[in-house]
């Protein structure tokens, strides 16, 4: 029993300890708030509304410290009071061990504390801010009268480099000397919402003013001495030039040079109205058109002593062409009747003609033209160099027709000498064959014969037209040097074969009572020269057998005609040595 009471005691000793420490605890939460709260620049902050309330408010800005002294009213008569009967409280509950009381007044004056420092900050913000705009504006007010002060005076300094735009740029002035007195009038009476309004379009337009103020004088300048002594000039010259006989490739442009007082004018008048969109657009306008003026006088000088240099050289080149063309075209009508002319050659040269005819007719036009003061040089050039061209296109297509034409007459004799080549050729072939007094030729070697023969009449017949076409003639020689050529080869292979073939069943005789199989060979090799005239398989018939009875015998007899016939055994294709 007594244990027990001794661990009652103890365990109530050691509670009692904790929540004395935890009171401490709380207790030293409790000081470290009220010391913050103490520590809140209520001084300052009372010093800045009192400084807000000497100031002379009106408008908005009005409505906005009303509205920010509330909020400070409510600082100093409730929140504060409340923060500190808050800390008060709790601090009594926390002496007399209502510790769960004591905890959630803590929550709630560190809640309160908080609220109180925000509320604080936001305060002494706004009232920075209102300083602040206070002080940008009166900043703003000193700036802008120094600013129209050296506008003033550059502009009273400077009035004739503004010509008619001086007063208006005098009135856009006052205007915004005015704003700046009515922006100061809003600023000292501390309307600064709509004095930021005013500010911010005052800045905007004196931006604009400063703006015209650079960008007129070069403007008035053009308008007022550069553009009247160019237009001065250009009409000088113009009329000078006119006198002279040059014209233009605008009719109207005595006409245009005189309406540009008109646009110098029109540029002053936008100037005055200080509508600087219209006088950049018409001091472009001016400069390039003037541009213009100016480079077509030039142009047209300089083209007349081109022109009039090239007129006696396109006149002799024109009558070059006509008399190539002349001749030409005789030439063409006296071949064409002895030869086809398939290439439009006449057709082409009596366009020549025609071209030459209309080139030379715009030349006429253009030599009356300058007679009479009416020609525009430019233009006449610009003919001139087209002449040109087309005349030496004209030239080099007439000498390329004369080249291909003029050698007709050789070509004809040249054809008409190998063409009797080719009959005398023909002939020795034929000639070759009918002195072996052969028994016949085979079809196929005769069917050749007749096609290259019938090739051969047929260019003899065209050849003696009274009208030959020479491109054709030459495609029939091309054809029939390779048909003979071929045919060459057919009758040394069958007057080859005839011969040997002959030979060789001559010196098979003497095996043949011996021999059965040379007698057999014999008798077809005779058969095949006889009956079907198959020459060349009768000598392979006969070789072979007497190959299989005397080994080297064909060959032998082989190289001895070829050796007594003066020429060597033509090569055989690869394909027949490898079988």
């Amino acid at each position: 029993m007594f244990k027990v009471f001794v661990g009652i005691i103890i365990l109530a000793i050691v509670i009692y300890g904790g929540i004395l420490i935890y009171q401490q605890y709380l207790l030293r939460q409790l000081k470290t708030i009220d010391q913050q709260r103490q520590q809140l620049d209520i001084d300052g902050l009372d010093t800045a509304v009192a400084q807000v309330k000497t100031m002379s408010l009106t408008g908005k800005t009005l409505d906005q410290v009303q509205e920010l002294l509330t909020d400070y009213t409510a600082l100093n008569e409730t929140r504060l009071p409340r923060l500190k009967a808050q800390l008060d409280q709790a601090t009594g509950s926390a002496k007399q061990y209502r510790l769960l009381a004591t905890r959630s007044n803590l929550k709630k004056a560190q809640d309160s504390l908080r609220v109180t420092q925000d509320a604080i900050a936001q305060l002494t913000d706004q009232i920075d801010e209102l300083k602040q705009v206070d002080e940008q504006h009166k900043a703003a007010v000193k700036a802008l009268e120094k600013k129209y002060q050296d506008l003033r005076k550059t502009l009273l300094a400077k009035n004739f480099m503004y010509g008619p735009s001086i007063d208006g740029l005098e009135t856009e002035l006052g205007t915004l000397e005015d704003d700046n007195d009515r922006f100061r009038e809003l600023t000292s009476q501390g309307d600064h919402e709509k004095a930021a309004q005013l500010l911010a379009q005052l800045q905007k337009d004196t931006e604009h003013l400063e703006e015209m103020i650079e960008q007129i004088p070069p403007l008035y300048k053009n308008l007022e001495t550069e553009f009247p002594a160019q237009i001065s000039e250009l009409q000088q010259g113009e009329a000078t030039l006119s006198a002279q006989g040059f014209k233009y490739p605008e009719a109207d442009m005595h006409d245009q040079i005189q309406g540009l007082n008109g646009e110098v004018k029109a540029g002053k008048d936008a100037l005055t109205q200080l509508d600087m969109d219209k006088v950049q657009a018409n001091d472009t306008a001016l400069t390039n058109k003037i541009d213009h003026f100016y480079d077509t006088m030039e142009k047209e000088m300089g083209a007349k002593e081109k022109v009039t240099t090239n007129l006696d050289t396109l006149a002799k080149f024109i009558a070059h062409a006509r008399n190539q063309n002349t001749l030409l075209t005789r030439e063409l009508d006296r071949l064409n009747l002895n030869y086809t002319l398939d290439h439009q050659e006449v057709e082409t040269a009596r366009e020549f003609k025609e071209q030459i005819r209309n080139l030379d007719s715009a030349y006429q036009a253009d030599i009356e033209a300058i007679q009479s003061n009416q020609a525009v040089y430019t233009q006449v050039l610009a003919r001139q160099t087209q002449a040109e061209h087309d005349l030496q296109q004209i030239e080099e297509q007439q000498q390329t027709i004369n080249t291909a034409v003029s050698g007709l007459v050789k070509e004809e004799q040249q054809a008409r000498d190998t063409l009797q080549q080719f009959e005398l050729r023909q002939h020795g072939l034929r000639r070759q064959v009918e002195n072996l007094n052969l028994p016949g030729v085979s079809k196929t070697y005769l069917d050749y014969y007749n096609v290259v023969r019938d090739e051969i009449a047929k260019l003899n017949d065209d050849i003696n037209q009274v009208q030959i076409n020479m491109e054709e003639i030459t495609k029939q020689l091309i054809m029939i040097q390779s048909d003979l050529d071929i045919l060459a080869e057919k009758t040394t292979d069958l007057v080859d074969s005839a011969e040997l073939s002959e030979q060789l069943i001559q010196y098979a005789n003497r095996y043949r009572l011996t021999h059965d199989e040379v007698a057999k060979a014999s008798q077809e090799a005779q058969r095949l020269f006889d009956q079907e005239f198959d020459y060349a398989k009768s000598l392979e018939t006969i070789a072979t057998v007497l190959d299989q009875v005397e080994p080297g015998s064909y060959k032998r007899l082989e190289d001895n005609y070829y050796h007594q016939k003066g020429t060597t055994k033509k090569p055989e294709p690869e394909a027949k040595e490898e079988q």
